[in-house]
């Protein structure tokens, strides 16, 4: 199984507006569609496209989506910024064991969930900034250590790509 790690783009900064419904700003949209084109570029197949449920992860994700029409987005509770990474790794033994899925989520889930996955820690020893792409590769079943990072891509590596 292929895990694809997106952070979501640039949000609105907290404060007034309640944290589950911070939209993307200006540049979180075009980071996103940053990332939605290095997907192409990078010719990565998708079987699963699982959002977090709050607006800015679910508005990252739609932009990717244009480039999988044939692919559902969904919402999941368990990618939360907060979430238990061992909740996802549960959910994740009912899909196939071939499967791509790409996960848009929020810190400090994703680096804590990728860090679990590679080394067994619960503690990150990796930064993953807003809009950055990262792959780990999973073996059935899916545990704490047995993950391998195949490649990390930060959102300025995928704007230079795209042009």
């Amino acid at each position: 199984m292929r895990l694809y790690f997106l952070r979501h783009g640039d949000a609105e900064l907290g404060g007034s507006v309640n944290d589950s419904n911070r939209n993307l700003t200006s540049e979180g949209v075009t980071e996103a569609e940053c990332a939605a084109s290095s997907f192409r570029l990078l010719k990565l197949t998708l079987t699963a496209l699982l959002s977090s449920p709050l607006d800015r992860a679910r508005q990252t994700a739609a932009i990717v989506a244009k480039q999988y029409p044939a692919v559902q987005l969904q919402v999941f509770e368990h990618i939360s910024p907060t979430s238990d990474p061992q909740n996802l790794f549960r959910e994740l033994h009912s899909f196939p064991r071939d499967s791509r899925i790409l996960l848009v989520s929020h810190e400090p889930f994703v680096s804590h969930c990728i860090a679990s996955l590679i080394s067994g820690g619960s503690q990150p020893k990796i930064s993953i900034k807003k809009a950055s792409l990262a792959c780990v590769e999973v073996g059935s079943p899916i545990q704490r250590g047995a993950g391998i990072l195949l490649w990390l891509l930060t959102s300025e590596q995928m704007k230079l790509m795209s042009r």
